[in-house]
């Protein structure tokens, strides 16, 4: 016949007791946390703009833009070898928008110039476009 040894050590019901309590607060905190973050302040988002650069106008066109988005919010940075330029717009970005790189910045950058756009709510990169014999 087998002795059958049984382990008689457990946890109290004091320490079980601590545990339930630590759980408890540990989900507590986290639900605290996560609704905060639901419930709290609205987040910005980065807004799609595409746009459709002519080399022969010497321009780059808006052909897509997000609902209430404002060129304020839009940081246009043109750039050639030797110098750098920004344009600042005003009001609502729409579909049809024009840059005209040979009008537009002030003072005129000539030769192979970039333009890069960069959302400053998020401070994200939107596009960048490359245009020869500006």
């Amino acid at each position: 016949m087998q002795k059958r040894i049984l382990n008689q050590n457990a946890v109290s019901a004091v320490m079980g007791v601590i545990i339930m309590v630590a759980i408890t607060v540990a989900m507590g905190s986290v639900s605290y946390m996560y609704f905060t973050g639901m419930i709290g302040e609205s987040k910005t988002e980065t807004p799609v703009i595409s746009f459709t650069p002519s080399a022969t106008e010497k321009a780059l066109r808006v052909a897509v833009a997000d609902i209430d988005t404002y060129w304020e919010n839009i940081n246009i940075t043109i750039s050639n070898a030797t110098s750098f330029t920004y344009i600042t717009k005003t009001g609502i970005v729409n579909a049809g928008d024009t840059i005209y790189l040979q009008t537009d910045p002030i003072p005129v950058l000539r030769g192979t110039v970039t333009i890069t756009f960069r959302y400053l709510l998020t401070n994200s990169f939107l596009a960048s476009y490359t245009i020869e014999n500006v």
